[in-house]
């Protein structure tokens, strides 16, 4: 029996998630903590990732290393994305990880990074990803910075295209551009619709997507944490359709209530939520599976 952590040095969030590994059992996860830290406002409008946010890294990396000493962790992986990858200071950034909490940090490549995320789908359910990838599918995978629209068919990848649309980047505009409630989602979409009718244009042609797979933190977070953890997993453009009402006619307050989710997470659900509506409605997607993993998940 081994014991593994992997680390995962987001944009919005740390997390380490724990892994037993034996031949018996296989791989299987034992725990995870989860600490809540925006690295990513920092680095995408000032390019340095700030000491006082540093400073909150490099404490909450050190108490992850003491969870892994105390639980005599055999070997750990640590990898930081885009966030780091895009600050100007990043070199800095990982010395100083290193010297205070002891740990040593890699920043992965978006593509090494989406490949860790196709990994860890793949391992949640082999037979649903065999199946779906059988027909036209798409994989929308929604980080802070940019997504990632990977297109199969027939078990084989046909395009992969990344777009600066990531949540916290798109928070980011509609901040500073001061947009008010009543003009949130319209404003937003038009923006994402003009960077995705180029995608249309030139990459679906007559391709139409019947399945797609979504990957990213904040409407997984939401749909894991208010469904059973045996759940398939398996929603429709009707189900996107009825969190949008619900992320459009409610307070902040009770949105995360209903969701379950920190309050700071409703407005980059809402903006995830919004990006899935947009794909669903530039061709026919008619199923959704939200395999609920993360970055973690792949690195084990």
């Amino acid at each position: 029996m081994k014991t593994f952590a992997a680390i995962d040095v987001g944009s919005y969030a740390l997390e380490m998630k724990l892994f037993e590994m034996s031949v018996k059992n296989g791989i299987r996860q034992i725990d995870s903590v989860r600490h809540q830290i925006d690295l990513g406002t920092d680095a995408y409008v000032s390019g340095r990732i700030s000491n006082a946010k540093l400073d909150e890294l490099c404490r909450v990396l050190g108490e992850f290393m003491d969870i892994c000493d105390a639980m005599k962790v055999d070997a750990y992986k640590a990898y930081c994305t885009s966030a780091v990858r895009e600050a100007d200071n990043s070199e800095i950034i990982l010395d100083r990880i290193r010297v205070r909490s002891r740990m040593n940090v890699s920043v992965i490549s978006n593509s090494e990074q989406r490949f860790l995320h196709y990994k860890a789908v793949a391992y949640r359910d082999s037979e649903a990803f065999e199946e779906m990838l059988k027909k036209t599918t798409a994989i929308l995978d929604i980080g802070g910075s940019s997504v990632q629209v990977s297109l199969f068919e027939n078990g084989n990848l046909i395009t992969t295209q990344n777009m600066k649309l990531g949540v916290l980047r798109l928070a980011e505009r509609m901040a500073h551009i001061n947009a008010r409630t009543s003009q949130f989602e319209d404003l937003l979409t038009e923006f994402i619709d003009s960077q995705l009718s180029v995608f249309k244009k030139l990459y679906l042609k007559d391709f139409t997507i019947n399945n797609l797979i979504l990957v990213d933190d904040y409407i997984s977070d939401a749909y894991m944490r208010i469904h059973d953890s045996d759940h398939s997993g398996m929603i429709n453009e009707t189900d996107v359709d009825s969190l949008l009402t619900i992320l459009k006619k409610h307070k902040i307050s009770e949105i995360a209530s209903i969701l379950r989710i920190p309050e700071d997470n409703v407005t980059l659900c809402h903006i995830s939520a919004i990006l899935l509506k947009r794909l669903c409605s530039i061709s026919d997607i008619r199923t959704i599976w939200i395999p609920g993993v993360t970055l973690g998940d792949g690195m084990a």
